[in-house]
């Protein structure tokens, strides 16, 4: 590669780069075809792009999830090993992920998200009818994308209904932790509801033990393997996550898929006329617009990656856009077609560490899309009102969608 074209690197690999935050594949693809695995020397990591090593590292159990055994000066350790206190579930490595995962499943699970599928209905069609009573154009993330999966959760886990706007207001607070480039009132605002919210669940949880509910954070509380719990610690740092990251990665799912049904009408009416596709355009959806857009792993020994020899501790970052668009792993990558055939996409990790609440995120989507449509079968884009992503590093969505019934 000649030095007046050099390849993309650093800070041209994230949501910082307005080329990369609207058409990552141009930047990707002409690394995964001259440097698949790219030793970023800018940002400490070996960035992956192509589906040959990342299908095979993203299950790969040995890897450490846990940024406190990273190299120093490494992407990982850099963004999140020095905050040791309060690793979630997410970045934690066997013993513990094991253990904790173990009882997470106890009371997470399909049965749990089963139940709740007439209450998430109810929940679109009552936030459908407030938009119905709007004039003029409205911000769909705003009135839909990020209520539904705020009061979904608050149903799930058995907040009071007189605490739920103070619980929407800190949950949204917790959400700043997303966001880089937070104001001094934005970051007082997540310090504040952080440290309200945690005290709040750790009352909640203690409650539950004594009167317990038929709701999460009491399966939580009473979720018991072998003698073993856990902790009220542990559930208040689970439910930070599942708000934060799980929360987060709804709304984008639910904006992207209003965007790429949009944007390809021939797609929407497939979509509008056959329900049997609708599973497959979830998957459609979520590879090509994955709300998490990378999985970060440390090398627990030395190790060759393609023609890379990574040392024990560097940081292996996992590009989901790159493996997505590979044409090797999906065919025509940057066709959105929701009757593609065996979709292969990562949006949910791999692993150990598959997502926990990937079947919660997907039911929303499956429900609310379809009856978003129905109801307002003219949906369009606003006149003049550009649809551009948000800058979220890691993460990948839409800070408002500009609509008009």
């Amino acid at each position: 590669m000649s030095d007046d074209n050099p390849l993309p690197t650093g800070y041209q690999l994230s949501a910082l780069d307005p080329t990369y935050r609207e058409t990552p594949w141009v930047p990707l693809d002409r690394l995964r075809a001259a440097d698949p695995v790219h030793h970023d020397q800018q940002l400490g990591r070996y960035f992956l792009t192509r589906g040959a090593e990342v299908s095979e590292l993203i299950k790969n159990r040995e890897l450490n999830a846990d940024p406190r055994k990273a190299n120093d000066g490494s992407f990982s350790k850099t963004l999140y090993g020095n905050n040791s206190k309060e690793l979630s579930i997410l970045m934690l490595d066997d013993p513990e992920h094991k253990r904790q995962r173990t009882l997470v499943l106890q009371a997470f699970n399909k049965r749990s998200v089963d139940a709740l599928l007439p209450r998430i209905e109810q929940i679109a069609c009552d936030l459908l009818d407030d938009i119905a009573a709007t004039d003029g154009e409205f911000d769909f993330v705003q009135l839909f994308g990020s209520p539904l999966p705020t009061t979904v959760m608050a149903e799930l886990l058995g907040i009071n209904a007189a605490d739920r706007k103070d619980f929407r207001r800190w949950s949204l607070g917790c959400m700043q932790a997303l966001n880089p480039f937070r104001t001094p009132e934005q970051t007082a605002l997540y310090e504040e509801s952080t440290t309200v919210l945690a005290d709040y669940l750790a009352r909640e949880v203690d409650l539950r033990r004594t009167n317990p509910s038929d709701d999460l954070i009491t399966r939580l509380a009473q979720a018991e393997e072998a003698g073993d719990t856990l902790t009220t610690q542990d559930i208040v740092l689970l439910i930070r996550l599942l708000l934060i990251a799980g929360n987060s990665t709804t709304t984008d799912m639910l904006g992207a898929g209003v965007v790429q049904l949009l944007k390809n009408p021939d797609q929407l009416a497939k979509f509008r006329a056959r329900p049997d596709l609708h599973d497959n355009a979830m998957d459609e959806i979520l590879r090509v617009e994955p709300p998490v857009t990378q999985v970060l792993r440390s090398a627990h020994q030395d190790m060759q990656v393609a023609d890379k020899q990574v040392k024990q501790g560097d940081t292996i970052h996992m590009s989901l856009f790159g493996v997505h668009f590979d044409p090797e792993v999906n065919p025509d990558p940057l066709k959105f077609d929701i009757e593609r055939p065996n979709i292969q996409h990562f949006a949910f990790g791999g692993g150990a560490h598959y997502c926990l609440g990937a079947g919660l995120g997907k039911a929303q989507a499956k429900i609310a899309l379809p009856l978003l449509f129905e109801r307002f079968p003219d949906l369009a884009f606003a006149p003049g009102r550009e649809v551009k992503h948000k800058i979220a590093p890691a993460f990948n969505g839409y800070g408002e969608i500009w609509l008009v019934k």
